[in-house]
């Protein structure tokens, strides 16, 4: 299995003539995905090739986040994921399942549940003395999208693995008031708009900005 061969498979579930066949032809996409990451030499390659696919590392390369999205015939997506860890003791590749997107912020999924979205950044600080990881993630919807600010603690092994972080110390993300400190932070806005979610390197921050419709007329 190459670049190549998973840049064909992964075009064909996309295609609007094969919608109907989406979910069998985008299994056959992550069969071959898992065998790719299964050879040691294939870590940490980004797979640029792979439109579909978004393959996120950390600045220190300790692990890998593959994430992609399938068109339902119902409309929408349904979400996928693996995570590459070589840390972890035991299995270092998990299969990521979506929970869904209810409750988000107050949710802290282990064992390969997640927020279902697109990764599109990994960054990396420091609290209280400890290295940690925030995902940047896209969901969009129908009627609206959502972009999160989320945590993932890694543990030791794969079971331990958690998405969600305690370190979110927020009320409020000036739209959404939260009923209590959240596990992650969300912002949900109309699909007719987009927004830009993102790490500022001025400020060693991340900011929400760009909120304009997707479309130049309207």
């Amino acid at each position: 299995m190459d670049e190549s061969r998973l840049q064909e498979l992964g075009q064909s579930y996309l295609l609007p003539s094969n919608l109907a066949s989406a979910d069998s032809l985008s299994e056959v996409f992550a069969d071959s995905l898992w065998s790719f990451i299964s050879f040691e030499a294939n870590y940490g390659k980004t797979l640029t090739q792979v439109s579909n696919l978004s393959v996120q590392l950390p600045d220190d390369q300790s692990f890998a986040l593959y994430t992609w999205a399938v068109p339902s015939a119902e409309g929408g997506f349904n979400f996928h994921g693996f995570l590459w860890n070589k840390q972890w003791k035991g299995s270092q590749r998990l299969l990521l399942r979506d929970f869904g997107a209810v409750d988000a912020p107050y949710r802290w999924l282990k064992a390969g549940d997640w927020i279902g979205a697109i990764c599109y950044d990994i960054l990396t600080t420091r609290d209280k003395g400890q290295k940690v990881y925030t995902l940047l993630t896209f969901r969009p919807g129908l009627s609206y999208h959502t972009k999160y600010i989320d945590g993932i603690e890694l543990g030791s092994k794969s079971e331990r693995c958690h998405f969600g972080s305690r370190i979110f110390n927020i009320r409020s993300n000036g739209d959404e008031r939260y009923a209590r400190r959240p596990y992650r932070v969300q912002f949900r806005y109309n699909s007719s708009l987009s927004a830009a979610v993102r790490w500022d390197k001025k400020h060693k921050g991340i900011i929400c900005d760009h909120l304009a419709p997707s479309k130049s007329e309207l």
